[in-house]
Formats: C-alpha cells, sequence, structure tokens
C-alpha cells in the first residue's frame, strides 16, 4: 500500500496498474510476523487477540463489551490483509454516521501506515464521476464512509465488490430491513462471485437475541462474543469451523462436453467393430472387449467428473493419469494390443480436445495468489478446488499439521496430487495416497500402509489422502484436521470420520455447495441416523432441542455441524428400506468396522448404490410444496351403524333420492338410503347434478323420517343390496377352476365380512308413485331379487364342465317344447320362467353361468344359437351352441330360440364432473383432447342362459348413479362432522357443509370447485388479523421485529403444526373420485389395493418415515385402508381457506374463531385500539396546517389524530424517533386484505389462478407506487435523502409518454418509499377508524381505481413466454449471468424453421429474464404466434441440418456447419417401461429445442378381448388402441409414424414413440444408444 511518507512510490512499477498491485510489495517494510500466522495464540488471552484471531480466518460479528479496544483489532486486521497475496486491494471502513466516519478515518490514520480517506455527502460525492472516483481509489488503500455512499456508488457501477478485499462494519445490528447496511448485502454482497471478508462490529448491550438469525444470514457471517468463549486455544486450533461453502461450479462449455461425448461415442464404436472382427479368433473374446469397454467408459467417466468437480486443468490431468495406465498394459494378441491402441487414441483424443481450451504454455498450472478468480470464471480450477488451496495455504509455515482428507474417488486424490506438485505456492505440503493395487494382495502396498502412520506423525507427510471406502484393515493415524472433501456416500464412513475426529481432537470441515440442498440433506440424514446408531432410544432430530445457530448458515449439534434447515425427516440413503420399512437391525447396531486407507478406485463401489433408488426422502420444511406426506382419511360417523347385530330388525332414518332427467321420456326410480344417523339439514336436504353422456340427471335428495324394519325384511335388503351391487360393479360368482379356487356363488357364501360397522348403510328402491316426502319401500322387486337369489343357489351352471367331463344341461328339469312346436308359440323360455315374445323389451335377467346383469332391448329375429357365430370370425367356432358347448361345457336344451339382443350394465363412473364434449381434458400435449362418440356395444344370448328378474329397468338405471351421489354425500357429511368439532357458537351464525367441503377440497380432486379461492380469501384475513393484533399488543417494537413475529403466525410450517394437531389432515379431499373403488356395503371390491404402508390403523403418525420428496410418488391414490399422499403445502393451505370459509359465513369474528381452535393466539381488543390513538394524541407536534389539510382533502378523510397521518409520511430518512414503518407494515395487510376481498366477492366466476394473477397485479409496490403519484400523494412525502429524492424525480419524469389508452404508464420501477406511503397511509386511516374496515375501503377504493380486471391482465412476460410455448409443445433454453453489476439474460426458442433469440440486460437476474422474454414475445407476435392465436402449418420440407444443436448463437460459419452437417445427436438409450420412451423423448425434444410431437389415437371396441404380447407377457382387453405420433423437426419435414396397438392409450403412445425413432434411425436423423 502507499506509504504517506513516500507518495513517490505510487508511479514505481514501470507503468503496472496500480490497483493490482499486492499489499506486501507497497508495505513491504513492515514486519507483521507476528500477526501472519495463521495459528497465533497470545498467552495473555486478550480479548483483541482472541477477536482478531478469528476474524481472520472467518467472516464474523464481534460483539463487543464495554473496555474493549476494537481499533486495537480494526488495526491487526488490515495489516494482516495488508500482507496477504490478493489481487483485492481495497478495504472499506462503513459507520452508520458522519461523525462516526471522521472519528474512525482519524484513528485509522493513526494506527495504520496506509492511505486513508473519509467520503460523505457534505463532501459533495453525489455529484462525483466515473473519473473522479477511479482517481479516489488509486490514491487511497482505506476509505471510510456512510454506508449510503458505497450504496450509490456501486449502484452507479463507479467500483465493483471484487476490487475489495475487507469490508468493516461499525455498529452492524443496524442490518435489518431497509437500511444502508442491509441493502448493500442483498443487492451486491450475496450477489458477488467474489465476495470480500466481512468484519461486523457491535456492542453486547445493543443488538437483541430475536436478530441473531437475520443478521447472520444476512452478513454472512457468525456471532463471535468473547466474553462467553473458553479461550483462544479453542480457536487457535481451528483452521475453519463447519463447513467451508464454495460456489457451484460454472457450467462448462457445452461445446467442450459434446465433443468429449463424441469422442466417447466414436471409440466406443471402434471397439465394437473390433469386437465382431475378431469374435471368431478367440475364445472368451467377449468378456475381453467388455472389459476393455468398460475401461473405456470409466475412464470417460472420471474425465468428466473431474472436469464437473475439479475444473479444466484437472479433467487435463485425469486424461493424463489414465493415460499413463493403457500405456502400462501388455497384450499378447494383436487383436488385444489393437483394442488397447484404441483406449489409448481415445484419452489422447481427450487430451488434445480439452488442451484447446487450456493455456498453451502450460495445461496443467495456474498461479493461485495471482489469477484464482479469473482461474475460476474460466473454468480452469473449479470453487470447491479453489477452497481447498486457500485452506490447505493457511497451513503454510505449520508443518505439524496434518490433514487428513476424504474423497470420492481416488482419481481426485491422484489429480489434486499431481497439481500441489506442480504448484510452486503449495511446495511445502508432502502429500501421500496409496498406489492402485489392492494391498491384500500386494506386499509392498501392505508395507506401505504399515509405514503411513509413522510417516504421518513425524511430519514427513501432512497430507493424507482416503477414499470413501471402509473395509478391515489399518488404522488411520491421528491428525490435526479431517476434512471432507467429497461427503461420505454411507452411514459407516461418516460415523467412523466423525470419531476420529474427535479421538484425535481434530475439527472436522465439510464441503459443502452453496445453494444445493440435496447435500445439506444427505449430511443432515447421516447426523441423523448416527444419532440413532449410538443410541437406539433417542428420539429423531425432529424431537431434539433447537440447535444453536453459527455464522455459517448452519446449525451445530454437540461438536457436529450440519446444513441450516427446517427439516423434520432426512433421506434413507443406502438403505434398501421401503417408505414403511421399520430400520434394520444392522442400521441400530454401532459401527463394527475401522476407518482404513483405502486404494481402490470408486467404480467399485457400485454395489452400494443398489438400494439408493428405492430410497424415500424428505428434506423441504413441514408445510412446502416439495414436501409430500403419508396421511390417512377420516371416516364420515354418520355412514357407522351396529344393526347389523340386532336380531329382531332396526329402526332407520331415512332419506330419499329422486332423479329427473333433461331428457323427456327417461325414467329413473327413486331410491331410499336408510341410516342410523340423523343427517344435518343441509346434508339430508341437497341437489346435486349428475352428468352422463349426452345427457344431464339431477339428483335430490330429502329426509323422510323413519323406517322400521324387521329381521326378515333385513335379510331380503341385504340380498337386494348384495345381489345387485355386485352383478352390476362387482361379481356374483368368486373362485375359478384357473385360479385353483372352487368357483362359489357369492350369496351362498358367508358374506358377514363385507359388513363392517364403521360402513353400514342400506340403499333400497322406493315405489315409484310415492310422494316427495314419503318413501314406500318397493318391496315387489326386493322380493322378486330375492327369489332370484333362492333360484341362483339351486340353479346356476357354477360347475361348467364336471370333472368326468361330462357336460351340463340347461334345462333344469323343467318341461322342454319340441322344436316343431317352438316355432308355433310366442313363447320364450328362460332359465326361470317363460315369457312372452313381445313383452320383452327392457327386461331385466342375468345370466346364470356369468352372473352378469342385463336388460333386454330386443328378441333378434332370423337368429338362433344355430347361427353362424360372428363375435369373432378367426375364433374357430361355427354356431353359437357350439360356442358355448366347447367354452362353457353347455348343452343348449332350446337352440332354435331367437337371441337376446342385450344392454350390459356399465362399470361405475364419475358423474359429478361434465366430461361430456364440451370440455376437453387434457392428458397429453395435443393428444386425445377430441373425446369421440363410442358405439353401443351390445351382447347376444340364448334365452335359457338368461334368469329373468322382475325388477324394473329404471332401478338398474337408478343404480348406476349411486355411487356417485353417495361419494357426494360422504363427502358433505364430513364436512358437518367438521363443522361440529369447530362449534362457533356465535349468534346468528352458520356455515354450510358445502362451504367446508369447498375448503377441504385440492385441486388434485376433479371438481368444479376446490380450496383455492377461500384459501386466497384466508391468507389475507390472517395476515391482516396477525398484523392488527402484533401492532397493537406491541407498540415498541419496529416494524423489523412485527414482520418476523407475523411471519412465524403465518408460516406454512406454522400453519401444518397447527392443523395436524387439530387432526385436519384426515379431512382433506385431494385424490380423484374413482368410481369402480367405491363399494357398498355387501359389495366385493373388483379393484382392492392392499395397504404396504406398515400400519394398522386407518390414522397415519407424523413420522418422518412417512414423508418423501419422491416425484413419482401418486398424490391422492389411497389404498383400502385410507392411506394417501398429501402435499404437505396441501395441509396449511386447508387452514387458511376454513379461514376464508368462516370469514365469508360470518365475518371477522367467525374467523377469529376459526384462528382460536386451530391455536392461533390473536385477538382484536377495543381497549387496545383506544391506547393507540390516545399514545399518538399525546404526542407533541405542531403541524403544517396547510400541509396534513391538502393531504387529508386528496384523500377525503379528516384525521382525529392528525399525528397518525403525520407519522404515517414520516421517511426515516428524517431520523425523527417516528417514522411510517410500522404503519406500513400495518397498512400493507389492510390493502392487501381489502383488494382481495374486493376481487373475491366481484370476480365470482374466477378461477383461483386467475385470482391470484389479478391480486398480485393490484397488491405490490410498484402499483401503490403509481397511486402516489397518479394522486400527487409523493409530494407530501417527508425525506431527507439526495439518492431517494433522485429516484423519485426519475421516476416522474417516466411518467410524461401516456400509452394508446391514454394511461400514462411508467418505464423504470418506482422507489419503494412511494408504495410505502400509500400503506402507511392505509395504516394510520385504519387506527383512525378504530378498525372500521368498510370506511378504509371506501376512502382507499377511489384513490386505487381503476384495478386491474380479468380482461386487461397482463401476465409477467416471462410466464407468458413459458405458458404459450408450453401450450404449443415448444422448448426454449435460458442461459443467465450476472458480473455483479448487470444481469444478462439470453432466452433462445426454436420454430420449425428459424431460432429466434431475446436477449435482456437488467440489475437483477429477474429483470433480465422479463426483458428477454418480452422482446421473443415480440418477434414471436410479428409471426402471428401468442396466446391468442394457434400456430399455423409452418413446417419446412428444407432437407437441412438441425438449427437447434447451435444453442450459442443463431447464425452459423462455414466451418460450423460442415462440422454439424456431420454431426448426428445421439438419443436413449430407450427405456422400455410404460412411460420410459416417452420420456426418453421428451428429454431429447428439451435439450436439442425440438417441438413436443403430437398424437392422435383410433379406438376399437370387441366383445371378445383383445390379446396382446407387452413385456413378454400375455395381456387381454376389450379395447384396442392404436396411436400415430407426429414429430415436427426444425428445417426438416415433419416425420409421421404409427405405433402397433395396446390395450391402452399410454401404451399405444409409447409403441408410436419406439416406432418413430427406428424410423428416425433409419433416416439417420438420430443415433440410439444401445
Amino acid at each position: 500500500m502507499h506509504s504517506s511518507l513516500e507518495p513517490e512510490k505510487m508511479e514505481e512499477g514501470g507503468g503496472s496498474n496500480s490497483l493490482k498491485r499486492k499489499f506486501s510489495e507497497i508495505d513491504g517494510d513492515q514486519n507483521l510476523d507476528s500477526v501472519s500466522s495463521p495459528m497465533m495464540t497470545d498467552s495473555n488471552g486478550s480479548y483483541e487477540l482472541k477477536v482478531y484471531e478469528v476474524a481472520k480466518n472467518r467472516n464474523i460479528i464481534a460483539v463487543l463489551g464495554t473496555g474493549i479496544d476494537k481499533s486495537e483489532i480494526t488495526k491487526r486486521l488490515i495489516k494482516a490483509m495488508g500482507s496477504s497475496d490478493t489481487d483485492k486491494r481495497l478495504i472499506i471502513f462503513l459507520a452508520p454516521t458522519v461523525n462516526l466516519v471522521k472519528q474512525q478515518c482519524c484513528e485509522i490514520r493513526a494506527l495504520v501506515n496506509l492511505k486513508v480517506e473519509e467520503y460523505f455527502g457534505a463532501k459533495g460525492v453525489d455529484k462525483w464521476t466515473s473519473q473522479r472516483w477511479d482517481e479516489e481509489f488509486s490514491k487511497h488503500d482505506v476509505l471510510v464512509m456512510t454506508p449510503q455512499i458505497l450504496l450509490d456508488v456501486l449502484r452507479s457501477a463507479f467500483l465493483k465488490l471484487e476490487m475489495v478485499c475487507l469490508l468493516i462494519i461499525d455498529e452492524c445490528h443496524h442490518t435489518t430491513g431497509n437500511h444502508p447496511y442491509a441493502k448493500l448485502m442483498k443487492e451486491f454482497y450475496h450477489e458477488s462471485t467474489s465476495k470480500p471478508k466481512i468484519f461486523g462490529l457491535t456492542a453486547s448491550a445493543v443488538i437483541r437475541k430475536a436478530q441473531v438469525s437475520e443478521l447472520e444470514r444476512l452478513m454472512d457471517s457468525k456471532i463471535f462474543n468473547p466474553e462467553e468463549r473458553e479461550g483462544v486455544e479453542k480457536f487457535a486450533t481451528t483452521v475453519k469451523e463447519g463447513p467451508i461453502l464454495y460456489n457451484p461450479s460454472p457450467s462448462c462449455s457445452l461445446e467442450l462436453k459434446e465433443k468429449l461425448e463424441t469422442s466417447h461415442l466414436k471409440f466406443d464404436a471402434s471397439l465394437r467393430r473390433l469386437q465382431e472382427l475378431g469374435k471368431d479368433s478367440f475364445l472368451n473374446m467377449d468378456n475381453k472387449f467388455e472389459t476393455y469397454q468398460k475401461r473405456l467408459s470409466i475412464d470417460y467417466r472420471e474425465i468428466l467428473h473431474c472436469l464437473d468437480n475439479l475444473g479444466l486443468i484437472c479433467a487435463h490431468l485425469a486424461a493424463e493419469v489414465c493415460l499413463e495406465k493403457i500405456s502400462d498394459t501388455k497384450e499378447e494378441s494383436e487383436t488385444y494390443k489393437e483394442c488397447s491402441m484404441v483406449c489409448k487414441e481415445f484419452l489422447e483424443d481427450i487430451l488434445s480436445t480439452i488442451g484447446v481450451y487450456l493455456p498453451q504454455d502450460d495445461k496443467s498450472l495456474v498461479d493461485l495468489q495471482q489469477n484464482h478468480l479469473s482461474a475460476v470464471i474460466s473454468g480452469h480450477v473449479s470453487p470447491k478446488l479453489k477452497e481447498l488451496f486457500h485452506l490447505l495455504d493457511s497451513f503454510r509455515g505449520d508443518k505439524q499439521k496434518q490433514c487428513l482428507i476424504l474423497v470420492e474417488r481416488i482419481i481426485t486424490a491422484k489429480v489434486i496430487e499431481r497439481f500441489v506438485k506442480k504448484e510452486a505456492s503449495l511446495a511445502y505440503l508432502n502429500v501421500l495416497y496409496l498406489t492402485e493395487n489392492n494391498p491384500s494382495t500386494n506386499v509392498s502396498a501392505q508395507k506401505m500402509q504399515i509405514e503411513i502412520p509413522d510417516l504421518f506423525q513425524h511430519g514427513k507427510v501432512n497430507l493424507l489422502f482416503i477414499t470413501d471406502v471402509v473395509e478391515e484393515g489399518f488404522q488411520v493415524p491421528d491428525c490435526s484436521c479431517m476434512v471432507c472433501f467429497d461427503l461420505p456416500k454411507t452411514m459407516c464412513s461418516y460415523s467412523q470420520s466423525q470419531k476420529h475426529a474427535k479421538q484425535s481432537n481434530s475439527k472436522s470441515i465439510m464441503f459443502l455447495e452453496r445453494g444445493n440442498p440435496k447435500q445439506r440433506d444427505h449430511l443432515h440424514d447421516l447426523m441423523r441416523r448416527e444419532v440413532l446408531i449410538q443410541d437406539p432410544e433417542a428420539p429423531n432430530l425432529k424431537s431434539c432441542p433447537p440447535p444453536v445457530k453459527n455464522g455459517h448458515g448452519v446449525k451445530e449439534i454437540g461438536s457436529m455441524v450440519i446444513p441450516d434447515s427446517n427439516i423434520t425427516v432426512s433421506e434413507e440413503a443406502a438403505s434398501t428400506q421401503t417408505m414403511s420399512d421399520p430400520p434394520s437391525r444392522n442400521e441400530q447396531l454401532p459401527p463394527c468396522k475401522k476407518l482404513r486407507l483405502d486404494n481402490n478406485l470408486l467404480q467399485s463401489n457400485g454395489k452400494e448404490k443398489v438400494a439408493s433408488s428405492k430410497s424415500k426422502s424428505s428434506s423441504s420444511a413441514a408445510g412446502s410444496k416439495k414436501r409430500k406426506e403419508l396421511h390417512g382419511t377420516t371416516c364420515a360417523n354418520a355412514l357407522s351403524g351396529t344393526w347389523g347385530e340386532n336380531i329382531d330388525g332396526a329402526t332407520f332414518q331415512a332419506y330419499k333420492f329422486d332423479f329427473c332427467c333433461n331428457i323427456s321420456g327417461e325414467v329413473y326410480s327413486s331410491f331410499s338410503l336408510l341410516l342410523e344417523s340423523t343427517l344435518a339439514e343441509d346434508v339430508g336436504k341437497v341437489e346435486m347434478d349428475l352428468y352422463l353422456v349426452r345427457k344431464l340427471v339431477k339428483a335430490s335428495v330429502s329426509p323422510c323420517g323413519q323406517i322400521r324394519l324387521s329381521q326378515e325384511e333385513l335379510v331380503k335388503a341385504k340380498y337386494f343390496q348384495q345381489f345387485f351391487f355386485n352383478g352390476m360393479f362387482g361379481k356374483l360368482f368368486v373362485g375359478s377352476k384357473s385360479q385353483g379356487t372352487k368357483r362359489e356363488f357369492l350369496l351362498q357364501t358367508d358374506t358377514s365380512s363385507l359388513w363392517h360397522p364403521a360402513f353400514m348403510f342400506l340403499l333400497l328402491p322406493v315405489e315409484t308413485n310415492d310422494l316427495a316426502s314419503s318413501a314406500t319401500i318397493d318391496w315387489s322387486a326386493i322380493n322378486s331379487c330375492a327369489s332370484i337369489v333362492e333360484f341362483l343357489k339351486k340353479n346356476s351352471l357354477l360347475d361348467l364342465r364336471d370333472s368326468d367331463g361330462n357336460q351340463c344341461n340347461t334345462s333344469s328339469g323343467q318341461e322342454v317344447l319340441l322344436d316343431d312346436k317352438m316355432e308355433e308359440t310366442n313363447l320364450i323360455h328362460f332359465a326361470n320362467a317363460s315369457s312372452d315374445k313381445n313383452s320383452l323389451e327392457e327386461l331385466v335377467v342375468i345370466a346364470i353361468h356369468t352372473g352378469r346383469i342385463y336388460s333386454i332391448v330386443e328378441a333378434v329375429s332370423d337368429s338362433s344359437a344355430m347361427s353362424p357365430f360372428e363375435v369373432d370370425a378367426s375364433s374357430g367356432y361355427a354356431t353359437y351352441a357350439e360356442y358355448f358347448n366347447k367354452k362353457y361345457g353347455i348343452v343348449l336344451a332350446h337352440p332354435n330360440q331367437p337371441l337376446m339382443k342385450l344392454k350390459q350394465s356399465h362399470h361405475a363412473h364419475n358423474l359429478l364432473v361434465d366430461f361430456n364434449e364440451e370440455m376437453v381434458v387434457k392428458t397429453e400435449p395435443k393428444a386425445g383432447n377430441v373425446r369421440k362418440r363410442k358405439p353401443n356395444i351390445h351382447a347376444h344370448l340364448p334365452p335359457e342362459l338368461l334368469a329373468r328378474i322382475d325388477v324394473p329397468r329404471a332401478v338398474l338405471k337408478s343404480i348406476y348413479l349411486l355411487p356417485s351421489v353417495m361419494h357426494r354425500l360422504e363427502s358433505l357429511m364430513l364436512a358437518s362432522q367438521l363443522r361440529e368439532e369447530i362449534d362457533c357458537s356465535i349468534d346468528n351464525f352458520s356455515i354450510s357443509s358445502t362451504s367446508i367441503l369447498e375448503a377441504v377440497t385440492t385441486l388434485t380432486c376433479p371438481e368444479s370447485f376446490s380450496m383455492e379461492r377461500l384459501e386466497l380469501l384466508g391468507d389475507s384475513v390472517l395476515k391482516y388479523v396477525a398484523s392488527c393484533h402484533l401492532f397493537l399488543k406491541y407498540p415498541d417494537k419496529d416494524e423489523g421485529q412485527l414482520s418476523r413475529q407475523r411471519q412465524s403466525i403465518i408460516s406454512n410450517s406454522n400453519l401444518h403444526r397447527l392443523t395436524t394437531s387439530r387432526k385436519l389432515q384426515g379431512y382433506i379431499r385431494n385424490g380423484a373420485f374413482e368410481p369402480r373403488r367405491w363399494t357398498a356395503p355387501g359389495q366385493f371390491s373388483l379393484f382392492p389395493v392392499p395397504c404396504k404402508c406398515g400400519i394398522d390403523t386407518r390414522e397415519v403418525p407424523l413420522d418422518p418415515k412417512f414423508f418423501t420428496e419422491n416425484m413419482t410418488i401418486k398424490i391422492g391414490k389411497s389404498c383400502d385402508m385410507g392411506h394417501r399422499w398429501v402435499v404437505s403445502k396441501s395441509v396449511s393451505d386447508c387452514a387458511e381457506a376454513l379461514i376464508g370459509a368462516y370469514y365469508v359465513s360470518g365475518g371477522l369474528s367467525a374467523s377469529l374463531h376459526m384462528m382460536k381452535w386451530l391455536g392461533i393466539d390473536v385477538d382484536f381488543d377495543p381497549n387496545l385500539v383506544v391506547e393507540a390513538i390516545n399514545r399518538v394524541s399525546l404526542r407533541c407536534y405542531i403541524p403544517k396546517e396547510d400541509e396534513l389539510i391538502e393531504l387529508e382533502r386528496k384523500i377525503q378523510h379528516e384525521f382525529s389524530a392528525k399525528f397518525l397521518l403525520k407519522e404515517a409520511i414520516t421517511h426515516s430518512s428524517l431520523r425523527e424517533s417516528y417514522s411510517y414503518e410500522r404503519l406500513e407494515f400495518l397498512g400493507d395487510s389492510v390493502l392487501d386484505f381489502l383488494i382481495t376481498r374486493h376481487l373475491f366477492n366481484t370476480y365470482e366466476q374466477t378461477g383461483p389462478g386467475e385470482m391470484t394473477d389479478l391480486r398480485s397485479a393490484c397488491v405490490n409496490n410498484e402499483n401503490f407506487a403509481q397511486v402516489a403519484v397518479k394522486n400527487n400523494l409523493h409530494t407530501h412525502l417527508q425525506r431527507c435523502a439526495t439518492v431517494l429524492e433522485t429516484q423519485i424525480n426519475d421516476y416522474l419524469m417516466s411518467f410524461q409518454k401516456p400509452d394508446e389508452t391514454g394511461r400514462s404508464i411508467p418505464s423504470i420501477q418506482g422507489p419503494k418509499a412511494l408504495g410505502d406511503v400509500v400503506e402507511s397511509i392505509a395504516g394510520a386511516l385504519l387506527i383512525d377508524t378504530r378498525l372500521d374496515l368498510d370506511q378504509v375501503w371506501r376512502v382507499f377504493e377511489p384513490l386505487l381505481s381503476p384495478l386491474v380486471t380479468p380482461d386487461k391482465l397482463q401476465l409477467p412476460p416471462y410466464r407468458e413466454l413459458n405458458e404459450l410455448c408450453d401450450s404449443l409443445g415448444y422448448f426454449f433454453r435460458v442461459k443467465c449471468s450476472n458480473d455483479g453489476v448487470k444481469a444478462q439474460a439470453t432466452i433462445q426458442l426454436q420454430l420449425d424453421d428459424v431460432l429466434l433469440t431475446g436477449d435482456g440486460s437488467e440489475q437483477t437476474n429477474k429483470l433480465a429474464l422479463g426483458k428477454a422474454a418480452s422482446h421473443l414475445l415480440t418477434q414471436l407476435e410479428k409471426r402471428n404466434i401468442s396466446r391468442k392465436t394457434s400456430l399455423g402449418d409452418n413446417q419446412s420440407s428444407m432437407d437441412v441440418n438441425l438449427a437447434c444443436n447451435h444453442s450459442d448463437r443463431e447464425t452459423l460459419t462455414s466451418e460450423t456447419t460442415e462440422i454439424q452437417s456431420i454431426v448426428i445427436p445421439f438419443i436413449g438409450p430407450i427405456n422400455m417401461k410404460k412411460g420410459g420412451p416417452r420420456g426418453t423423448l421428451h428429454e431429447f425434444c428439451k435439450k436439442h429445442l425440438w417441438p413436443m410431437p403430437t398424437f392422435d389415437t383410433s379406438e376399437e371396441k370387441s366383445r371378445t378381448p383383445f390379446e396382446f404380447i407387452d413385456g413378454g407377457e400375455k395381456r387381454t382387453s376389450f379395447s384396442s388402441f392404436t396411436s400415430t405420433i407426429t414429430l415436427r423437426i426444425p428445417n426438416r419435414e415433419a416425420v409421421m409414424y404409427a405405433g402397433e396397438a395396446r390395450p391402452d392409450k399410454k401404451s399405444s403412445f409409447d409403441s408410436a414413440v419406439v416406432e418413430l425413432l427406428y424410423e428416425l434411425e433409419r433416416r439417420k436423423i438420430v443415433i440410439i444408444q444401445k
């Protein structure tokens, strides 16, 4: 640095840039040996030295008590930074006031021999130009200034934070809220790629406990209070506590990786050709070739690993290491020599390819001290490796510090060892790792391992690498520092490393990537499991005491350090346990193996990963979208009953179901629901619409009093219910010889297990001539059913073929008419009766050989059982009689009777949602969107195989409706049950079961309603109530404290905790109604889903093993025990939706009751409002009458407490004892609630998604800033900030150009203060009106008008582009970069014939992306592509190469075009599991920006099943689907191909994709990897 005595030294150095000179060069005359040692201790244990020692090694916030000399610490720290070799040269000292700036500047000048200068507003720095600032930076080494000055300089890009090596922040406890300290950290420090060291100073009496966490997070530092520590020894042996956080590696060149991949595939193909040529020459040739292919793949993966994790230089070194191994290989066979040569040429090709991207003078060396930043930015060295070198650099001069480094792969150790040897600055390190020979078989290696502890202890080796593999063997030597460069993969490895670190009294350092939740979660999981292993009785981390936070955003538990997280559950890593499995016995045993030095390559460790694919993780906090939780389902108590045990009959509450169709002539029978319980009025009297194909049926439920049934009637009623529900939706014959079970009539078996007291009710037909208010059971239909049951018990064709091969006759002992007489009569002989031929229409029958129920359409004239069998011409059956004889062994007694044309009963369907043609349900992109009308398929059977049932067909039609009706009724019963639990007994209050049901129904249910709208309203209600409660209860707390307390109340994690404590999760409806799985009491389920959750009860405990983040988990699909997966956020949303529902029904008082029932301790105390008004009324204030009168006139409200309005317009820059911040906190929630309420009531038919967009457009700071300018409120804002004044003036100037509607829209974003003042006025108005929300809205509605309406709603550009491309099936590629000053964003979108590019440059990545998206949308609109238009036929037949492969530029040079013409992209290998081919194609299209394909599907139905071969297994289905896929390839013709027939639509999609890919390979458009 510049000596103040020798200013002429500035010009030395031959014109070199003084900004790049090292501190050591400028201040070399200073003897800093006493402070430069990285492990300095002081025997007197002074506080100053303790703080300095820690601050030198990491970012800290020093909490200093009275009497501690902070200037001594500052002096030592500045001198220490001055002695370091670094590109950064500026030291900046920040103080919050001008007086402190002047004071600190004088002190620093007196203490250090450096150029020090002070900066504050009075010096006119606001008007300085970039040139003037450059002069200041060149002349001075230490800059003392106020934080606002630095913030302005950074915002103006006069200075980059990368030029600063040390940032000292005095009175850093101000780093909160909107203070310039906080803005500096948020806007620049956290966005910087190369951050300065942070040293914060504050007083122990000032900092608040509640502030610690936020302060540490913002300042990226750790609180350190010397008074609370045991001595400097704790820090003298610590290189760095806890994790070392490194930035993610910059994405490597896509071009380089593609070249490496192409090279690998090319040489792999060469090996395959050699294998084909020489496979007949030698025995075991294939095994040998596989060895070489594996070696080629292993080397390729090792090089990629080094490229991604260590950088280009180490990738080059890795290729050298692999090449040396190949060169040492000796082969006798010429063929094998050729294979070895192929591998060698591959590695040489890799070396030359990587070499192009490295400096030509030295492919493996970089000056870490001079060029570390540029090396990281260029990708030569990864940020992770840079941090390791910085750590090792701290060992300089301390050869007794032995370091043990745990790495994932031995290749990492080898290349780092080579790097260290070539890096002169690390020459003091002696690195050792074992060779690749197996110690168990190599004597020299065993000897080496025995000697390692001695070498380590005597300092001959001070850096030792070991791998993550744990085997029996040698003891790890003691070390000073255990570094986990790569996180341990297994529990045993982690446990032993931690155990050894404790035994040797050394520190365990973990390397963690910033912003990588998977690493944090994995470490959290390892620690949790270590606790369980050490103490099987110990609770999981969820129930442990809250850990203490340190300064690195991590939590410490004992001596262990884990990432900061709200996680309550962890991943079952490297375990074969499923979600429901208990911990294995082995996992509970203490580790019995010692960590040993291992030299095996990691690829031999692949067996350890076998089970990891089955692991189910949960790393997100409660209430988050990522976390899924297993929950049970609450039973509807109203459906339970004990009447099944009564021997003398039972009394029921009857509820009548009436059905009315919109098509005249369609008749449905009424039914009666018999329950033991009485339903709530709004449940027992309800209407619902049922949507059938081409018609609508309105169902109405009404109470009909009590009905008494005798024991005999109960038996017949149960027969009726079992017979028809099993006959229509289940099966009446159970068992089959093919399955090795006896075939029986269901009602001849014991069916008591199908009747359960928790689900016990009857559904019986009602006589049609009944009045609406009464329900007389139709006993004639029930008796007829009972008689047919008795007939089937005796005469059903159960054993269709006798064991001796004898055949069955259908005459059943009744009189058989001669064939010639049959021709002379109109009688039709059924199995149990005869009927007139002219009275058969709509007769209900049952097939006695299958148990299926039909209704007769007609008797087919000119047909009989002797007619040709036309169902399946290829079956080989000549006639129907022959078919039944050979298929079932039935000999027809009346083969000449006409066949009956039968309408078969349907499976149950969800009739509660309109799936008709006007409603498009999108299941695949542009696939299946048109619902085709399916033809009716009828069955044809001989009459003697049918038994007549004297039940009207209208009964069958009504039974088909009952599953949907009962599902809706059961949901309403649950809603009513929840309402009773909440029990809101407020005068004149009522809430309907329908509202409760809406509040517990998620979007994943295909219903016409969901909780989303109520959740939106409830969220704003809760926020408003919590804000009012905190504002009034804590008048002395500032805005920051209030915001944190409010967040703790309204956070999803808190709502999740409260909701689950009330067991609301059981009421949530988050799955689609599955009618085929719905069963009535007494019905046998055809589609069971056995429970595999490992829980015997319907309720699922809140245990971490039932949490997961697995994306493949199906949400809402329950097992037979009612267990289903629920998104954790849905649980929290349910609480907010219920609050919203209670507000809609009963206002704030009802919603307050709901909050208190949940456990949210909030209230409105009128006395607190009065106290708040009295407090402000007593404030001494001499108003400027004109000022406040003018403002009151503008808002049209006269304040009774004038000081409230004065406070609402006072900015914190005035440094008064008050400001608008508290009122802004309150007003934010008030306006949010009022606007949300207005939108909710005004746009009742608006969907939840659009409602959210409307609120976001109305409730934001920019909109409020425009309101302030439009109503001229900004002129009343009392402020004293030059920067703010400039921002306001610039914003006002941007309003000069009105748009086409005449409305002036600003071109820049408004200052936050303008929006804040609108919110603070709203808060003041609320208090002044004593919380009169209606009065506040009357004042603010005209101020806010016009509010955004649905027809004028504009989406943010990036979101609009995303939705547009999603609807059209296009992908786009995003690239963002940020140099700390400006963010650059590029979006590339490949259309059929052109690659479009949109660029944007703004202060933040989000704004830059928005501008880039806006540019792309403009280009698309010029091509007539927007959300309101559809894509035309823009497909081109040009046979040119894919433009999408050139992702980095739109125009191609002739050289790149020539290269592109021979490069064919690879795809696959194809995953042949269901959905796999579509997934493979999707990923390929996404990578290469090809549009998504479209599908067209045709369906064929048959009365006889189709046979399919699917995955080697034979499947049958009555439907056959064939799909045709169309793929539009950019700059090529569209490719269309049809797949094979499949039993379901999605499988047909997969078949079409596979055929398409093979066609593309035949056309040499892609290459499919095998």
